[in-house]
């Protein structure tokens, strides 16, 4: 198994870092990670990481890259289904899962997702910071830079879909920044 050092800081600030385990490789592997750990765990933070793994795995780019099985897809976008019902259901509007949500929703389907309503995801869940990158990025590096920094260190280590995707829309906004030779100050 992929075990790593559990990291515990004291707090809960949403990241994945407080996951036990880090994604293998393999999709299909993964998945069944996933799908076995979900008979022990239904916390916010390991749905948000099963989430966006499921989100990323039917990307049409990465299957194509990839070479996924049919079926491999199917079970992803099957599960990324019902995560998406059973933020809806059980009426949680507010956590990981939840931005989780919004974000794909505005991201596959252009649902409108404020600023506003983005920030309201950190404030309503005291320690969460993990909405501060797509702010940063909406923003175009003028809001909760301080905050997209710290999320960028805290995830550096991790293997979770979920980081490397934080992890790539920040320093992609910051590459931006630096090819249009803009220096950001302050944050």
């Amino acid at each position: 198994m992929h075990e790593v050092a559990r990291k515990d800081s004291g707090d809960d600030k949403g990241n994945v870092q407080n996951a036990c385990l880090e994604e293998p490789v393999d999709v299909a592997e993964a998945l069944a990670m996933y799908q076995r750990m979900m008979l022990e765990r239904s916390d916010a933070e390991f749905v948000a990481d099963f989430m966006v793994f499921c989100w990323q795995s039917v990307d049409p780019g990465r299957v194509a890259g990839l070479d996924l099985p049919g079926s491999v897809v199917d079970a992803c976008s099957e599960q990324l289904s019902l995560f998406m019902r059973m933020v809806d259901q059980q009426d949680q509007q507010r956590g990981a899962p939840a931005f989780w949500k919004r974000y794909i929703e505005w991201a596959d389907y252009a649902i409108d997702f404020p600023l506003d309503e983005r920030k309201r995801f950190m404030w309503e869940t005291p320690g969460y910071l993990e909405p501060a990158f797509s702010v940063f990025m909406a923003t175009g590096g003028a809001e909760m830079r301080s905050e997209a920094m710290e999320l960028l260190a805290e995830y550096s280590g991790s293997g979770k879909a979920r980081a490397a995707y934080v992890r790539s829309v920040i320093e992609s906004r910051l590459s931006s920044e630096e090819s249009c030779g803009h220096q950001h100050a302050g944050g």
